[in-house]
């Protein structure tokens, strides 16, 4: 089976609040994507599943799929035997990406796919602990970026000069390349979006913290105003001698 096939005759593997099945899918011009980024024994991981899942096991990779429910799991098994996709290298761990990322620890990943629960904050959660284990120049695909949670992301790691933003997917989904093993957590000074959209705090006499003068330092430097840093070092100095 390859993915125009599958394509064609999609499965439904989810299922409502009531019981009724529905599907959730990546469109097809993500899973495409995917199908010509990885092979046989490439490392991936996704959080969700889905299509995507099928797709990771037609090719072979070695993959870890996080989901919480068990029975979508089985229907994904019971298609794969049905079509004679083998599924030996998916390591399905049935729980939430909260509970199961920080106790695997992944490492030396190829592409990630940030697809599971939307609401806040685990997409974040995914993103830290999945795209730590990312290796340099891995793939990560971040779904539904039309949702609050994924569009922040999405803005976040396109102002870090760690990430290289690819290409959107049919504005809803994202492709960004990591660019390096750096580490991921980073003070909020050095952290560009979170900079941008903070207010500076002030102390109970209405005068700036220092931490809120730090940042704006860093701002400026962000920025490439050095004269402006510079005017406002030498007003300051010039305040301690007076």
């Amino acid at each position: 089976m390859n993915l125009k096939e599958l394509l064609a005759n999609p499965p439904v593997l989810h299922r409502s609040g009531d019981g009724k099945p529905l599907t959730y899918t990546l469109s097809d011009e993500a899973l495409s994507f995917i199908d010509e980024h990885i092979v046989t024994g490439s490392k991936t991981l996704e959080t969700g599943a889905g299509i995507s899942t099928i797709l990771f096991a037609m090719k072979g990779s070695e993959h870890i799929c996080i989901v919480p429910d068990k029975d979508q799991v089985e229907r994904i098994k019971d298609f794969c035997k049905c079509n004679q996709v083998s599924t030996d290298r998916i390591d399905f761990k049935i729980d939430g990406s909260e509970n199961a990322l920080p106790q695997l620890r992944p490492t030396g990943l190829d592409l990630v796919l940030i697809d599971g629960c939307h609401g806040f904050p685990a997409p974040f959660i995914d993103w830290y602990y999945a795209g730590s284990g990312l290796k340099a120049n891995g793939i990560l695909i971040i779904d539904d970026t039309q949702l609050w949670t994924g569009d922040v992301l999405r803005k976040f790691l396109i102002a870090e000069p760690d990430w290289q933003h690819d290409c959107d997917i049919l504005s809803r989904t994202a492709v960004f390349r990591k660019l390096n093993a750096s580490e991921l957590l980073k003070e909020w000074p050095l952290q560009p979006y979170t900079l941008r959209h903070s207010r500076p705090a002030e102390d109970d006499n209405g005068l700036n913290s220092p931490i809120a003068r730090a940042g704006r330092a860093v701002k400026h430097i962000l920025n490439g105003e050095f004269s402006i840093l510079a005017k406002k070092i030498l007003m300051n100095i010039k305040g301690y001698h007076d």
